[in-house]
C-alpha cells in the first residue's frame, strides 16, 4: 500500500504482493481519428478511450461500492435506477474529474489516502483500523478484479478528488434564513381543500380501434421489447433470531461473526468454481445449501409478480458479467449473500400479439388522461371566474359541480399520513392563505389545491428543525452546483462516441 502502511507491514505486504495477480493497463493517449480500431470506445479532452479502459473503470466503479464508497459514487451520477446508464454517467464524470484535477490544484496526498482507507468502516474492528480485515479485503476483493492495491488506492484517491472538487464548486453557496423558514413550512399544518378530476370517469368515452393499435405497434416497435431474465444460484448467512434481537456493540460483533463466515465460504465456493464446479457443489464444500430462482428480472420481479429476493442480491446478479461468476458478499440486513448467474434470457423483440391488449390499455389511459386534463382546464377556469367575481371558493366549486376533498389540520412532513396525502399537503407549500393553485398530475388523474390556512410555526418546531432545513437546503444546492458544473465540464470535453464502441466485446 503506500509508504505510511508499509512502514509497519512490510512482511504482511510481501505476502500480499506474491498472492496479487497484476492486472493493470495504462493507456496511452492519441488523436489520429483515422487510426480508430474495433476497441475504440470514445473521445474525450482530444484523447481516445479504449475499450480495456472502459472495463477496467466498470471494476472500478464495483470496487467503489464495495469500499462502500457511495457518496463518491452518487456525486457522479452512479446510483440512478437505471444501472447501464447510472454506469455510463459515472465513468464518464471520473474521466472528467480525473482531467480536471490538476487544472483546480486538486492533489490528493498519499497521507491523505492512507487516512481515508484507515477510516473506512469495512476495515475496522471496533472503531479501528484492522489489517487483518485489509489483507481479507485485498485477496477476496481486489485479487479477483485482476486489481491490486495501487488501483484501490487510485480509486480513494479518486474519491478524495471529488470531494475536493465539490467543496471548491460549491465554497460560495450559504443558505440564508428567510430559505429556511420558507422551507420549515413542512412541519406547519395546513386546512386545505382538494378539486380533484379522476380520469376513471372518462374512461368509457374514450375507445381504441384495431388500426390505432397497430399503428402504435409499428412506430414503437423497437422499444417494445422483453426484458432480460436472469435464472440465479445464492447462498444466504442468515444472523439467528435470537442475535437479530441484540443491540449496540452486541449485535455488531455477532453481524461482524457472521460477515467472517460469508467471507470464508466464500473463499471455498469461489475454489470450488475454480476446479469446475457450479455454486451448488461448491457450496456443499463449505456445509451449505444453495437456493435457485428462476427467470428473475432487474427490478427483482419474476413473471410479473414481486421475487422474495432482496434488492441488493437482484442488484448485485445483474452486475456479473458473465454466467459462472461470483459475487462479492452483499449484505441486506441481518444477512449476507453469495449469488452467481446460472442462465441467461436476453431481451427480444415482442410481436404484436403479444402486445396488443397493453398497447390498446396504454392508449385509453392516454386518451382519457386528455379527455379528463381537458374537462378539468375548464372547470379550473370557471372556478376561477366565479371567486374573481367576490364568491367564495366553495360556492364557485359548488357551481362548476366539482367534489372537493378537505384536508384538515395536515402537516405536509407528517410521516405518519398515507403518500398520497403528504402529497397532496406539499402541493400547497408554495400557496398563500386564499389562493387557488394549478392542476397537478395524479396516479388517478389531476388536481388542484385551495388553501384555506396555514398555522404559523411556533418557536420550538423552529428551534427543533432548523438546523435540519438547513444543512438539507445547503446539501442540495450543493448537489445542484456540482451537477452543473460537470454538465458544463462535459460540454468543454467534447465528448464523442466513436464506431468501435458499437464493434467491440463487452
Amino acid at each position: 500500500m503506500l509508504t505510511v502502511f508499509r512502514r509497519h507491514q512490510q512482511v504482511l505486504m510481501l505476502v500480499i504482493a506474491i498472492m496479487t495477480i497484476i492486472a493493470f493497463i495504462w493507456l496511452y493517449n492519441r488523436t489520429n481519428l483515422t487510426q480508430v480500431g474495433t476497441n475504440d470506445v470514445a473521445m474525450i479532452y482530444g484523447r481516445v478511450v479504449q475499450r480495456a479502459e472502459i472495463d477496467r473503470q466498470v471494476r472500478g466503479y464495483q470496487l467503489a461500492m464495495a469500499l462502500g464508497l457511495t457518496d463518491f459514487v452518487k456525486d457522479l451520477g452512479g446510483l440512478g435506477e437505471n444501472e447501464e446508464a447510472s454506469l455510463s454517467e459515472f465513468i464518464l464524470n471520473l474521466l472528467i474529474v480525473q482531467h480536471q484535477s490538476p487544472e483546480l490544484g486538486v492533489r490528493p496526498s498519499d497521507d491523505a489516502v492512507a487516512s481515508a482507507i484507515k477510516s473506512l468502516p469495512l476495515l475496522q474492528t471496533d472503531g479501528s483500523f484492522d489489517p487483518a480485515k485489509y489483507a481479507r479485503f485485498l485477496q477476496d476483493q481486489l485479487t479477483p478484479r485482476g486489481f491490486t492495491e495501487r488501483q484501490m488506492e487510485e480509486i480513494v484517491r479518486d474519491s478524495l478528488r471529488v470531494k475536493m472538487i465539490r467543496d471548491v464548486v460549491t465554497s460560495p453557496i450559504a443558505v440564508g434564513e428567510a430559505q429556511v423558514r420558507e422551507a420549515a413550512r413542512v412541519y406547519q399544518p395546513i386546512d386545505a381543500q382538494i378539486l380533484k378530476f379522476e380520469r376513471s370517469s372518462f374512461a368509457k368515452a374514450a375507445t381504441v380501434t384495431p388500426d390505432e393499435t397497430a399503428t402504435f405497434y409499428a412506430k414503437n416497435k423497437e422499444g417494445l421489447r422483453s426484458r432480460e431474465s436472469r435464472s440465479l444460484s445464492y447462498v444466504v448467512f442468515t444472523l439467528p433470531e435470537a442475535q437479530q434481537k441484540l443491540a449496540g456493540k452486541e449485535h455488531a460483533a455477532a453481524l461482524q461473526k457472521l460477515a467472517d463466515q460469508a467471507v470464508d465460504a466464500g473463499k471455498t465456493i469461489r475454489q470450488g468454481v475454480a476446479k469446475g464446479l457450479d455454486l451448488a457443489k461448491a457450496a456443499e464444500g463449505a456445509a451449505l445449501h444453495s437456493k435457485k430462482a428462476t427467470a428473475v428480472e432487474s427490478d427483482g420481479s419474476q413473471n410479473g409478480k414481486p421475487s422474495g429476493l432482496p434488492d441488493p442480491l437482484v442488484a448485485a446478479a445483474y452486475r456479473l458479467q458473465k454466467t459462472g461468476e461470483i459475487s462479492d458478499i452483499i449484505q441486506d440486513g441481518n444477512s449476507f449473500y453469495i449469488v452467481t448467474v446460472e442462465g441467461i434470457t436476453p431481451a427480444r423483440q415482442l410481436e404484436l400479439a403479444e402486445v396488443a391488449d397493453k398497447i390498446s390499455t396504454l392508449l385509453v389511459q392516454e386518451k382519457s388522461s386528455k379527455l379528463a386534463a381537458d374537462a378539468a382546464a375548464k372547470s379550473l377556469d370557471k372556478i376561477r371566474e366565479v371567486m374573481a367575481s367576490g364568491k367564495s371558493f366553495s360556492e364557485a366549486a359548488k357551481e362548476a359541480g366539482i367534489k372537493t376533498q378537505a384536508l384538515t389540520g395536515v402537516v405536509p412532513a407528517d410521516p405518519k399520513g398515507s403518500k398520497e396525502i403528504q402529497y397532496l399537503a406539499s402541493t400547497t407549500l408554495s400557496l398563500k392563505e386564499g389562493e387557488l393553485g394549478n392542476l397537478q398530475g395524479a396516479p388517478w388523474g389531476s388536481f388542484a389545491p385551495y388553501l384555506q390556512k396555514r398555522a404559523p410555526l411556533t418557536e420550538a418546531q423552529w428551534n427543533e428543525h432548523r438546523s435540519t432545513i438547513s444543512k438539507t437546503l445547503l446539501s442540495n444546492e450543493q448537489s445542484m452546483l456540482f451537477m452543473e458544473w460537470l454538465r458544463a465540464s462535459r460540454g468543454a470535453a467534447q465528448i464523442k462516441m466513436l464506431a468501435g464502441a458499437s464493434k467491440g466485446g463487452g
